[in-house]
């Protein structure tokens, strides 16, 4: 879910064997509890005790690092009971720290289909969360210089009409982003977050990306510097991007589309931390074709068809508003 809250799940007395993060199955792995940013998903098993003795409690934190702290809202405690026997009391255990629980962790999991670590990279691409100054006078954050924005052409036809063009950014509006793809290229993403006290969410639609090493923004950080060690890397589609942190994750570029690449935090996506991967659009103009009822549609409520964002050729962007710049 889309949402402002990140989640910790722990069901003391059991370990849980994670099967599967964001659709992709992994091998078994235990873990004492799950740590999940908004859009993150998860399935386990968890074997049940062989006595009746106790009853136990599932234990889910909602929390945000970004919002004040405000007892009964931030955090958030629920506590769900599992029943073991009817009479039974609830088995007590201490409180401990966060960092004594071993929570989930992509970077110590490998998938099921033991797909390979992609390599070498073709295409490295930074991006740096930025800070943008609304004309209301709010920080919003941005991948690159601009915050997200609809444009008149949906990126989607400007990829499928503007022929060779399509293989150039000039014909995308600023405002989305856009990164060019060569068909099967191996690309990887390192995305930044040099804010000391926000927290992002970083969600691709079109790829589950290998996860393949997290650490510092500043070397000065106490963060760590943690890198995938073996040969087959987790998958998945979410990821935290946490306050002074860079992530690097891997895709192979072979599912030719544009797609969508947001932060999974509510406020954040509909502000405009996104950026868009144009994938391929020479092989899409082969292989894709948008249904006529979509067209028609389109024409009924008067947008554009073809052409660059602004519906009009080349690079020519007149008509479109000028977007949020972030502060250099």
């Amino acid at each position: 879910m889309s949402f402002t809250y990140w989640f910790k799940v722990r069901l003391p007395g059991h370990t849980l064997q994670v099967i599967e993060a964001d659709g992709i199955y992994s091998q078994p792995s235990a873990a004492d509890g799950l740590d999940m940013c908004p859009g993150q998903r998860y399935s386990v098993i968890i074997t049940a005790c062989e006595s009746l003795e106790f009853n136990y409690a599932l234990n889910v934190t909602f929390y945000s690092d970004f919002i004040p702290r405000s007892p009964g809202l931030n955090p958030r405690y629920h506590h769900v009971p599992i029943v073991y026997h009817k009479d039974a009391p609830t088995k007590k255990y201490p409180v401990i720290e966060d960092h004594e629980v071993n929570w989930a962790d992509e970077l110590a999991m490998e998938p099921r289909d033991e797909l390979m670590l992609l390599e070498p990279v073709d295409q490295h691409i930074v991006l740096n969360v930025k800070v943008i100054n609304s004309e209301m006078g709010l920080a919003i954050h941005a991948f690159g210089n601009y915050a997200y924005a609809s444009v008149p052409v949906p990126p989607l036809l400007t990829a499928l009409t503007t022929g060779n063009m399509a293989l150039s950014p000039s014909v995308y509006a600023p405002q989305l982003n856009a990164i060019i793809l060569q068909h099967n290229h191996v690309v990887e993403l390192e995305l930044r977050n040099p804010e000391t006290l926000i927290i992002h969410s970083y969600h691709s639609h079109g790829h589950a990306f290998q996860v393949v090493e997290t650490g510092p923004v500043n070397s000065n950080s106490s963060i760590p510097v943690k890198r995938f060690t073996g040969r087959q890397p987790m998958r998945r589609d979410t990821i935290t991007l946490a306050a002074g942190q860079y992530v690097r994750v891997r895709i192979k570029a072979d599912n030719p589309g544009v797609w969508y690449q947001h932060c999974h935090q509510e406020q954040h996506n509909y502000s405009g931390l996104a950026f868009t991967l144009i994938e391929a659009p020479d092989v899409m103009q082969r292989t894709l074709r948008v249904p006529q009822e979509m067209l028609e549609f389109c024409r009924i409520l008067g947008h554009p068809t073809q052409g660059n964002s602004a519906g009009r050729f080349g690079s020519d962007m007149t008509g479109i508003d000028l977007p949020l710049k972030a502060v250099q």
